[in-house]
């Protein structure tokens, strides 16, 4: 088992196992990130990020038909998620609005829009002894809690699967330490 700050053999590896076994597209490539962490969010339900860009015709249905106009134009004109402006209600509209089938339910309505994964930063400032729950109150699922600390602090603890990836927490967050990063599953196919 690692120790404290080290990784283990995996996780060292993992960036060039996922080259190897083709689990990273061309743009990732050549923006240098093998992990996948700088990926732009595409709206719940998409296809995986290759399925998506070649069905996408870029064409806004979906931009326009999100309520919470949460969807915006990303790079190259394909849309992404800005979970700064609101939170994803997961109604459906934007699957409803795309013709072009790079957005859709398949067979199962109960599928998972998206694998996303929640990330707190140090810069949270629960965890630098100034009271703050903005996340966790927000938060419908319970997905975060707080746990004590030393020194009067509250460490956010993030429950994975609880969490359905929403974004309500990141714009209530006083200090913009939040973020929703591609999670290690694969998005819908």
């Amino acid at each position: 088992m690692p120790q404290k700050g080290q990784s283990n053999s995996t996780e060292l590896y993992q960036p060039r196992s996922r080259l190897l076994s083709g689990h990273i597209d061309r743009s990732q490539f050549l923006r240098g990130d093998l992990r996948g962490r700088q990926s732009e969010i595409r709206p719940p339900w998409s296809q995986s990020e290759s399925s998506f860009t070649e069905l996408c015709e870029r064409c806004n249905d979906c931009i326009e038909a999100c309520p919470q106009k949460i969807i915006t134009r990303g790079s190259a004109g394909f849309p992404k998620i800005d979970f700064s402006v609101a939170q994803c209600t997961f109604c459906g509209d934007c699957v409803k609005a795309c013709e072009h089938q790079a957005l859709g339910f398949d067979s199962d309505p109960n599928m998972a829009p998206w694998h996303l994964e929640l990330s707190i930063e140090k810069s949270c400032l629960s965890q630098n002894g100034v009271v703050c729950r903005s996340c966790g109150d927000i938060c419908e699922e319970a997905a975060i809690c707080f746990k004590l600390a030393t020194r009067g602090r509250s460490l956010p603890q993030v429950d994975q699967q609880k969490c359905n990836s929403c974004g309500a927490c990141i714009s209530v967050c006083p200090s913009h330490s939040i973020s929703i990063l591609p999670g290690t599953q694969t998005q819908a196919a």
